[in-house]
């Protein structure tokens, strides 16, 4: 390319050059951060039935479904339930070869369900729940919510990132014993409005069998969520797929082959949460169960979809 000559080209070059230069020797926010009080975030969960569907298999197909999907759906955190603890591992050592966390290192948290050893669970292996992070983690947070006499602990599994301090992102997977939903629900609530009473940003992704429109979730969904299908609300936060047109309020199934949801749909439990007076954007999408596990790569690799979001949110004070 020739480039004609113009007075003062030549300095107007060299600062041009210059501030590029500049610019790029500033650090840049995680995520697809906008600007210092910024951040895009893009989210995956699933609670992947290590046991229930793979009985804590790891070569049948299922990590490498996971991997997959995780190389090409690109999200910044990753939350899995009902992992078994050797998953975990086989989860860690698929991302790292593909060089998907930026610290090798320290870019997972898990939280046991069930003792090891368990024979009931993943062949001894027990059951858990997961956090992986593309930015490497910091202080963690591990807490016993009250037990519903299931011989399961349910848990729920926080950490924050500390290049983005105010960012805290977390897992649960709440009880199907309904006398003891309530009472889960309220200490996970209460944790996540600790955080965000204080400043910080808490994102949580997690199968909390309980659905959209259950009064149960009244106290989380922002009073803005007034539709047809989900309303009654009284909270402070937007579950990322409130705004689906199939479904405005509530959302779209994240599970199939039941007639449990609303607006026609299968159920949906699986729920990813952000303070709405942090978003300024924000979408979803649960995607069909894939089959492509099994010994013929063949059978359903669970019975829940994965659900992915993008959330840009306010990091500033």
């Amino acid at each position: 390319m020739r480039i004609s000559s113009v007075p003062g080209f030549g300095r107007l070059l060299w600062t041009v050059v210059a501030l590029l230069v500049t610019t790029a020797a500033l650090p840049t926010a995680p995520a697809s951060a906008a600007s210092s009080a910024t951040a895009t975030y893009k989210i995956w969960h699933w609670n992947m039935a290590g046991h229930h569907s793979h009985l804590g298999s790891t070569t049948n197909g299922i990590i490498q479904a996971i991997a997959g999907s995780i190389s090409y759906r690109g999200p910044d955190f990753v939350s899995i339930n009902e992992i078994c603890r050797n998953q975990y591992g086989a989860v860690i050592d698929a991302l790292q070869g593909m060089g998907w966390p930026q610290n090798l290192t320290n870019f997972a948290r898990y939280e046991p369900m069930t003792a090891a050893g368990d024979p009931g669970y993943c062949a001894g292996h027990g059951i858990g729940i997961a956090i992986f992070s593309r930015f490497a983690l910091g202080d963690t947070l591990r807490q016993t919510l009250p037990y519903d006499g299931s011989g399961k602990q349910r848990k729920l599994l926080c950490a924050h990132v500390p290049a983005q301090p105010r960012t805290r992102f977390c897992t649960t997977h709440l009880t199907t014993v309904a006398a003891y939903k309530s009472a889960q629900l309220g200490r996970v609530h209460g944790v996540l409005e600790s955080y965000r009473s204080r400043g910080d940003v808490p994102i949580i992704a997690g199968d909390f069998n309980v659905q959209p429109d259950s009064p149960l979730l009244n106290t989380w969904y922002d009073t803005s969520v007034n539709t047809d299908a989900n309303h009654g609300n009284i909270g402070r936060y937007h579950e990322l797929d409130d705004r689906e047109a199939v479904c405005p309020g509530w959302g779209e199934q994240t599970t199939e082959s039941n007639k449990l949801g609303a607006c026609g749909q299968s159920g949906k439990v699986d729920l990813i949460f952000v303070p709405a007076e942090r978003l300024t954007r924000y979408s979803a999408d649960a995607h069909p169960i894939g089959h492509v596990c099994g010994g013929n790569r063949d059978k359903p690799c669970s019975d829940h979809r994965i659900v992915e979001a993008t959330a840009s949110v306010t990091t500033g004070e």
